[in-house]
């Protein structure tokens, strides 16, 4: 067992007494090690650790999360890591992990639900989805998993485009009323589980989450990040802004704001974090004629100041629209989709519709898709996108096919949640099999993408 906060504690009072300019030597000495260029993008991937502004405390925290990570990777044989990347250290490893040949296997939940996916070697890729869809497209003989797999694609895309529905996750996650019969039990069932919490924590954890500033007054988090937010949702909902029905008329592009903070902007998407700034940056590049409709993601009422819509109001081609309109009315009147790594990215490409891709999202790689970096050229590129739009059906498809094909039925989320307990035995069989596949094809897309083969022992 190799513990961080025990590492953190135990290497912290040494480097206190150590200059700035030996810890940035140690540090960069790891980072070649590691086969990483800089710490500072893994930095900004955790919203714990970017709160720490002081320049002497946040490179000696860098340097004792590579010092683990050293230990953890170099010198060391592993049959195959599982991973994240939802933090500073589970980035750092996964990044590491394959430049050192390590096979790192991050499982995540599919935009279909109940599925499993699989990272690529490629950031934004999934494991898997080239070869199928280059099998699809040569059209040639299938094998049964593979043809199952397309029969399975056909029958989601009828399905979802006769009768389109968001995914059960982000229906679960709605919030457009606001229910005070059943807030005071959700507040009250998280205050106890707060207020608990120090009971059922390692004491090492503890000391470690106060040292390193994870841990505020449980009493003023809890307002902040729980009760204001439903009050300030609550009065949104009431001003005008959120009470006007848009015109889905004329040429516009459609572009949902992303939760934040969360793993989809703050890793896949951490150069455009700032929605604000990006939304600037696009509706400056629109062809002449063109609107950009800005809707808010349900799960984030209450969540973002005011004053952040009313802001859109500064841009003269940006309209503001309320989470209470159809996502799927937007897709269909819209001339095209913008995402960072927006679900509404994914739908919009099985519907037919041109997309915008900006963040690390596996369908940036789809066929017809832009994928766009903010630069001079953007507004060339996506007026020369649009004009040339037409939606291919066979790759449409042939991209959706090869999506079952590289993703595996099986649940991440804990049993209860969306599976039932009897169904426990089979779920982790699931899981267990949907690995096993994975790993089989990390060997093959490491000598495709030329990244080291991985070690075993």
């Amino acid at each position: 067992m190799h513990s961080l906060p025990d590492f953190h504690l135990a290497n912290l009072p040494t480097l206190e007494h150590v200059s700035d300019q030996e810890i940035l030597g140690e540090t960069d000495s790891i980072l070649s090690a590691l086969q990483l260029t800089s710490v500072n993008p893994f930095h900004y991937f955790d919203r714990y650790l970017r709160i720490e502004s002081d320049w002497s405390k946040a490179i000696r925290r860098h340097l004792i999360t590579l010092r683990f990570v050293k230990s953890l990777l170099i010198g060391r044989r592993y049959h195959f890591i599982r991973g994240e990347n939802v933090t500073q250290l589970g980035c750092i490893i996964q990044m590491a992990s394959r430049s050192l040949g390590h096979k790192f296997l991050r499982p995540a939940n599919a935009r279909i639900s109940n599925r499993l996916e699989f990272d690529g070697q490629v950031p934004g890729e999934l494991l898997g989805w080239k070869s199928a869809y280059e099998a699809f497209s040569r059209d040639e003989n299938l094998s049964t998993d593979l043809a199952d797999s397309r029969r399975e694609a056909v029958d989601w895309i009828d399905a979802f485009r006769s009768r389109p529905e968001r995914p059960i996750w982000s229906t679960n996650h709605k919030g457009l009323k606001f229910h005070p019969a059943k807030q005071i039990p959700l507040y009250t069932s998280l205050a106890a589980k707060r207020i608990l919490k120090p009971l059922r924590q390692n004491p090492a954890m503890r000391k470690y989450d106060r040292s390193a500033g994870y841990v505020r007054m449980p009493g003023l988090e809890f307002i902040k990040q729980v009760i204001v937010p439903d009050i300030r949702s609550v009065i949104q909902r009431r001003r005008k802004l959120f009470r006007t029905s848009p015109d889905l008329n004329g040429k516009f592009i459609y572009f949902p704001l992303h939760y934040t903070p969360e793993i989809s902007t703050m890793v896949y998407g951490y150069r455009y974090e700032s929605q604000l700034d990006l939304i600037r940056n696009l509706a400056a590049y629109l062809p002449t004629g063109y609107q950009l409709m800005v809707k808010e993601h349900e799960p984030m009422l209450g969540r973002r100041p005011y004053a952040f819509y009313k802001s859109l109001e500064r841009f003269y081609n940006v309209r503001f629209v309320p989470p209470r309109v159809s996502t799927f009315d937007l897709i269909r009147n819209s001339r095209g989709v913008a995402v960072i790594t927006g679900t509404a990215g994914w739908e919009a490409f099985a519907l037919g519709k041109p997309v915008i891709a900006f963040g690390d999202v596996f369908f940036r790689h789809f066929p017809n898709v832009l994928g766009l970096e903010v630069g001079p050229d953007m507004g060339h590129l996506i007026e020369n996108y649009l004009e040339n739009f037409k939606p291919d059906e066979k790759a449409i498809s042939d991209s959706v096919a090869a999506y079952f094909a590289c993703t595996r039925r099986s649940t991440l989320v804990d049993l209860g949640e969306d599976t039932e307990y009897a169904n426990a035995s089979e779920e982790a069989d699931n899981f267990v099999m949907a690995c096993e596949w994975a790993l089989g094809l990390l060997g093959s897309e490491s000598s495709v993408t030329g990244r080291p083969a991985a070690s075993v022992s």
